[in-house]
């Protein structure tokens, strides 16, 4: 759990409160006096071409008890800060600047102190253009940031200071594949804080790492790689909370993979992949994002196009997936997605419809209900609690 240094205390205005119908908070929402009253939000801010930015920044949302939004508060006018993550302590927000343009060549790793007024710490390059995820390993003193245009993975520490400092580097191999080059879309650290998996979208591979903490350095696992199937394209992870599995959502054949980890020989296999849609639906999707319910018993997973968010069951020996229906996610597009940590809440960003929704979730059965609020937030794409 991580719970914000500030509380905010003061009544917004009815009217206020009357506007506002949807998501997002640390923890779950509504349901105890500790619950958070925060969440981030990032988003798009320009035009790219193939998304309509129209955000200012970066955004920090406030919670009723009921978990509906009752305001909205730009914090920081990052362009185009796709992903967002609150430190674990709560001292800092990192925020990806997604640059890519011809005249831009890299993007950014920006280090914000929440406070007052959210200032800026610190600003690194990514050595790499279109950064689009950060993830933390299990100590807070980790960072890995994957940019999907340079298909590079850049490992940052965060000193006694509270500053940030680059330590090593990854770029994906362009010569792998005729016709293809790397799109690193997301990293994600092992419950034993040890094994960083990457997936790489554009050679549908998932790459394998070993932290070395004194060294701070991405030592290549001995396998180097997990192969997905041939144009899944694998886009973003979750592991299982004893590392026996990792979840592999691949965004262009609309599945997700479960990954078995061999601990006695350190391998990993693919051992299911399953559609993460309806089995009569032949419309155009995408898959983006995937997570656990906190209860391990239930994986989710994003559709656009189809615009739902697939539920599968977990089977707590195997780690196989059962499908287990469909819920509609009250937008178009569909990013990422937050469950809160109680676990009985789920908030939606949805890029296309400019608004986050809010869906009542119950952890005995997975299934999500949709509480029809639904609150404006320009081209959400990540939601952080």
């Amino acid at each position: 759990m991580r719970i914000l240094p500030q509380l905010i205390t003061f009544l917004l205005p009815v009217a206020l409160l009357l506007q506002c119908t949807a998501p997002g908070a640390r923890q779950p929402v509504g349901n105890t006096a500790a619950d958070p009253t925060n969440a981030y939000v990032g988003t798009y801010t320009r035009d790219e071409g193939w998304v309509h930015g129209k955000a200012e920044g970066i955004y920090r949302l406030t919670f009723a008890a009921d978990g509906s939004v009752v305001g909205k508060e730009l914090i920081d006018e990052v362009v185009n800060p796709s992903f967002v993550l609150e430190s674990a302590d709560g001292k800092y927000l990192y925020a990806v600047s997604e640059l890519a343009r011809a005249d831009e060549p890299t993007g950014y790793l920006h280090m914000l102190e929440i406070g007052k007024d959210h200032a800026t710490v610190t600003r690194l390059s990514t050595e790499g253009k279109a950064p689009c995820h950060i993830a933390e390993d299990r100590t807070g003193r980790w960072i890995v940031t994957s940019t999907y245009v340079g298909g590079t993975a850049r490992l940052f520490r965060r000193t006694p200071a509270g500053l940030l400092e680059a330590t090593d580097l990854f770029v994906a191999p362009r010569d792998l594949v005729p016709g293809k080059v790397p799109h690193l879309h997301s990293a994600r650290f092992a419950p034993d804080n040890r094994t960083v998996a990457v997936a790489d979208l554009g050679l549908d591979r998932v790459w394998l790492f070993t932290l070395d903490a004194a060294a701070g350095k991405l030592l290549p696992h001995p396998q180097g790689y997990v192969a997905m199937a041939a144009g899944a394209g694998p886009r973003h992870t979750e592991w299982s909370a004893d590392g026996r599995f990792l979840y592999v959502i691949n965004e262009l054949d609309y599945t997700v993979s479960v990954v078995a980890h061999d601990a006695a020989a350190d391998r990993f296999t693919v051992a299911q992949t399953l559609s993460t849609l309806p089995a009569d639906y032949d419309g155009k999707n995408s898959c983006a994002d995937v997570h656990l319910h906190p209860n391990g018993r239930f994986l989710y997973g994003s559709n656009r196009g189809h615009n739902s968010i697939a539920i599968f069951s977990v089977d707590a020996k195997t780690g196989r997936l059962a499908a287990a229906g469909h819920h509609p996610t009250g937008g178009d597009f569909p990013r990422n997605f937050a469950i809160a940590p109680g676990g009985k809440t789920m908030y939606v960003a949805n890029q296309n419809t400019d608004n986050v929704t809010v869906h009542t979730l119950d952890p005995k059965t997975g299934q999500l209900t949709a509480t029809g609020q639904s609150f404006a937030v320009p081209t959400p794409v990540c939601l952080d609690f």
